[in-house]
């Protein structure tokens, strides 16, 4: 097996065709250099140099070699490299889970930061449910969730990603249309399509909200999916209330309006993840994340 020392004091002696400049370059004395040249001569059995008391020449076998040699010491250089990244967590992979809200406007923009700052690492995406990605973080199967509630559990920890207003989504031919804002009152008796139970976070602050204000919306349509809501609103079958970041899907047809009671009402989500991640490539990304957050 080639002795790496030894080639590294080949590659400096091809260079310089000098055992004198080669020994000084390595900081060593010139007898050791010529023994480690003899040695991989030995060990390769072939003549790498022609010596004489003027010159030192390269052999054919040792041009082909010389060029073998700096091939193989840039790899060398490049696995010492990548192999630290990934001690340091430049290099890896990580799982990130989140529930469809958080592709609208906050992840795509995370996602980019996260590339731009982090080339090497890989970041896998899984859409689930708040529930699904508490047992997938807590069963090691993702490193980040975005949920919208924080689960009780002391293996966990968490941090307020998302905290937006929502905005009433009405027909553009709708009498509300023409509303600068809306107070939840205005949508007494009106067709709303509403976020099914599956959605339970944000079933429970909208029909609670519209209780708080006395306002008994006629529900005629429930729906687990914001686009499906919003598709509904475009061809006029009902009005609805949805995230502020779901304003980015533009619809003919779709006008949004803010709410009068917003300060009441906020779509909040926050990242969940194990306290004992060991994750080096995860622990880079946390923080490139809670600290854009808390630049924002």
């Amino acid at each position: 097996m080639l002795n790496l020392n030894q080639v590294r004091c080949f590659i400096a002696v091809a260079t310089e065709l000098s055992f004198r400049r080669a020994a000084e370059s390595l900081h060593m004395s010139q007898p050791p250099l010529t023994r480690q040249i003899q040695l991989l001569e030995q060990h390769l059995n072939i003549l790498l140099f022609n010596r004489d008391k003027r010159n030192v020449t390269l052999t054919t076998a040792g041009k082909a070699f010389y060029q073998e040699a700096l091939e193989l010491m840039e790899h060398i250089h490049q696995i010492e490299q990548y192999t630290k990244r990934v001690a340091s967590g430049e290099v890896g992979s990580v799982a990130v889970g989140f529930v469809a809200n958080a592709f609208y406007q906050f992840l795509p923009a995370l996602l980019s930061l996260l590339k731009e700052k982090f080339p090497f690492i890989n970041i896998s995406l899984q859409q689930s449910t708040t529930f699904q990605q508490v047992e997938s973080v807590i069963n090691h199967q993702i490193d980040l969730g975005i949920v919208r509630v924080v689960p009780d559990n002391a293996a966990l920890d968490s941090a307020l990603c998302v905290d937006e207003t929502f905005v009433a989504a009405v027909p553009r031919h709708h009498p509300l249309a023409m509303r600068k804002n809306l107070p939840l009152a205005d949508f007494d008796n009106q067709p709303v399509i509403m976020y099914s139970v599956a959605w339970k976070p944000i079933y429970d602050l909208l029909t609670q909200a519209f209780q708080a204000e006395g306002a008994k919306p006629n529900y005629v349509q429930y729906e687990s999916n914001t686009v499906n809501i919003l598709s509904l609103v475009n061809v006029g079958f009902g009005t609805a209330i949805v995230p502020e970041s779901a304003s980015t899907f533009k619809f003919d047809n779709v006008v949004y309006i803010p709410l009068a009671s917003m300060a009441k009402l906020s779509n909040r989500m926050y990242f969940i993840w194990r306290k004992d991640n060991e994750n080096e490539a995860f622990h880079l990304v946390k923080k490139a994340v809670l600290q854009h957050i808390a630049e924002k």
